[in-house]
């Protein structure tokens, strides 16, 4: 019997190294399927008890926004900003467009005052002239439909 199965393996190496191999990708691939569901199970429970530690956040934030931010109305003559002057406002539907002689300095402080007014900055453009800056900007109301 034992020589029976030497003379067969030294025959045919191919026919049993075939078998081995597919058994072994078979075996593999059982392995990596049975874990890869079970990860992304954890990893699924782990993202939804992020989401439910944020949305409680999210909304507490959303409130705190509304209540505490005073906003202030939006006039494109009125310009509250220091070293910033109206060249040119053209109004368009919800916004406009507006042309601002500023200094570098009151560029922030502009777009700042922007946000507390409700108006959306959707485009704009800096350019020097003479001896300050020809700020334009695109606006639009940020309720504006």
């Amino acid at each position: 019997m034992r020589a029976c199965i030497e003379r067969w393996l030294s025959e045919c190496k191919s026919l049993f190294v075939l078998p081995v191999i597919l058994l072994l990708i078979v075996g593999g691939w059982l392995w990596l399927s049975s874990s890869a569901p079970d990860t992304q199970e954890r990893d699924l429970q782990r993202m939804q008890a992020q989401w439910k530690k944020l949305l409680p956040l999210r909304a507490t934030l959303q409130n705190a926004r509304r209540d505490d931010v005073p906003t202030q109305v939006f006039s494109p003559v009125d310009i509250p900003v220091r070293r910033a002057a109206l060249v040119a406002w053209r109004p368009m539907g919800g916004g406009g467009e507006m042309q601002l002689s500023v200094d570098w300095q009151a560029v922030p402080v502009l777009f700042s005052w922007f946000a507390r007014c409700g108006m959306g900055v959707t485009a704009f453009s800096i350019r020097p002239e003479k001896q300050a800056l020809l700020l334009t900007v695109q606006l639009e109301a940020e309720d504006a439909q």
